[in-house]
């Protein structure tokens, strides 16, 4: 079963403080969008990338369509029109897409195979981790409404794949602004979208602080890599 990704790096970061959108930022000496693209390419499935960009950066991301065989393309003024300009890039011959946002760079390669794994078997699998806090619901000037079941609250995070005829259909149909994410398009459909636990790792970058932690995340994983090869040679 072989998918495609669409990369979505089309946002303009507002929220992280930047002039440059944080996803073009440089994080451990590549640009934060192309940890992504590196984790995906690692999954064999994967047959096909498309990075999803804002107009003005097409022309200086076409060394990277030469660097990592992908396909680039430009990006809309919501999300879901970003995404909507990806699926006319996706190939016939695929029979998953997945959504990933470029501002989650610490994805895994074995976190995508278990999203991949799940979604054989359903209509769509995403990518979640589960509530730690207790979470609170306010009504008027941040007054508490009401307590919820923290054990029935899910965070959720992508990559979230959907079989292409589904996520095709559900994006001929008109979008509401107020949809956050592909999953909750699949759901009004009524179909059936599981949940797969991931790590709290794989947090969306949205301010400096982040940033920071995502920086010091990736020089541990180097360094554990560099470890392990050492111990592999001393025998």
């Amino acid at each position: 079963m072989n998918f495609a990704v669409i990369i979505v790096a089309g946002g303009a970061g507002k929220r992280f403080g930047s002039k440059e959108p944080k996803q073009f930022l440089l994080l451990n000496r590549k640009k934060m969008f192309e940890w992504s693209i590196i984790a995906f390419k690692k999954v064999k499935q994967c047959s096909q990338i498309v990075l999803v960009v804002p107009q003005y950066k097409l022309n200086e991301m076409q060394k990277y369509k030469k660097i990592y065989g992908i396909d680039i393309v430009s990006g809309g003024k919501e999300r879901y029109n970003s995404v909507q300009n990806g699926l006319q890039y996706v190939k016939n011959n695929i029979d998953i897409v997945a959504v990933h946002d470029a501002a989650r760079p610490l994805i895994t390669e074995t976190a995508i195979k278990e999203v991949l794994k799940s979604v054989a078997k359903y209509d769509g699998a995403i990518l979640a981790t589960k509530a730690k806090d207790t979470i609170k619901v306010s009504k008027g000037e941040n007054s508490i409404f009401k307590t919820i079941d923290r054990n029935n609250i899910w965070q959720a995070q992508t990559p979230q794949m959907f079989k292409t005829n589904i996520l095709k259909k559900v994006y001929l149909n008109k979008i509401s602004k107020n949809i956050t994410d592909d999953a909750q398009l699949v759901e009004n459909l009524g179909k059936k979208v599981i949940l797969v636990e991931g790590s709290n790792e794989n947090f969306k970058i949205t301010k400096p602080l982040d940033f920071i932690l995502a920086q010091y995340i990736l020089k541990q994983r180097h360094y554990d890599r560099h470890m392990k090869r050492n111990v592999y040679k001393s025998f």
